[in-house]
């Protein structure tokens, strides 16, 4: 099996949210796994000492409308939730406890957090909103519910912040596919064009090694190339 795409996913993130379509076109087309790992951004950056959110206040006010550009841009829908942000712990803990009986599930689950919280506007820290979210992908509600009790769900959970950490991730959506990292939901379709030129980009990359950074001799991504999947 060739490697997996892994996906950082942080919840409140809406970049990510507008990721996961494409990101699913692109792991069909190359015929790779996505390995989500729910986590949290903000354990993240307490251990890497990084603490960017609203600052400053302009950049906070430019981002927000941007993410709102890109969705109507790119034909996705998205509404801005009434509590911004939240700590989705509960989401996360559920996905978790799913992942260890059904990885497929635990996907479907993460994927329908994130509609309910960036597509719908709803409060994912509300007990009646995961549960709606666990039915409508055919989990059993009582298995998100005892999650906030599950010590191998949180262990879980804390070691894939761990883990995010020791793989370098700063942001979310963060991916990563054998080695190669790549970030935020623009970055999709660079993501794709490396699963189709990976070792002309390895190649290139090794001949450079020492050299200014400049135009690698591999491909270009074309016009028409870009558009297969978007």
């Amino acid at each position: 099996m060739p490697d997996p795409i892994i996906f950082y996913a942080e919840f409140v993130s809406p970049n990510t949210y507008l990721a996961i379509r494409d990101l699913s076109r692109v792991a069909e087309k190359h015929g790779r796994e996505i390995e989500w790992r729910a986590f949290s951004l903000m354990q993240v950056w307490d251990a890497i000492d990084y603490h960017p959110l609203g600052k400053p206040r302009e950049k906070a006010r430019y981002i927000r409308r941007d993410f709102q550009r890109c969705a109507v841009i790119e034909g996705q829908e998205l509404t801005m939730p009434d509590t911004f942000p939240l700590d989705a712990e509960g989401a996360r803990l559920g996905f978790w406890r799913l992942a260890a009986q059904d990885r497929p599930l635990a996907n479907a689950f993460a994927s329908e957090v994130f509609n309910a919280y960036w597509g719908r506007g709803e409060t994912i820290t509300e007990p009646g909103v995961l549960k709606a979210c666990a039915e409508a992908v055919g989990a059993d509600p009582a298995e998100i519910a005892a999650a906030a009790d599950d010590p191998q769900a949180r262990a879980a959970m804390v070691e894939a912040g761990e883990q995010a950490v020791a793989d370098g991730v700063f942001g979310s959506p963060h991916m990563i596919v054998a080695g190669e990292p790549f970030w935020g939901h623009d970055r999709v379709e660079h993501l794709d064009w490396w699963l189709e030129h990976a070792s002309e980009w390895r190649t290139a990359m090794a001949q450079k090694a020492g050299q200014p950074y400049g135009r690698a001799s591999c491909p270009a991504a074309s016009p028409a190339a870009r558009s297969r999947i978007f």
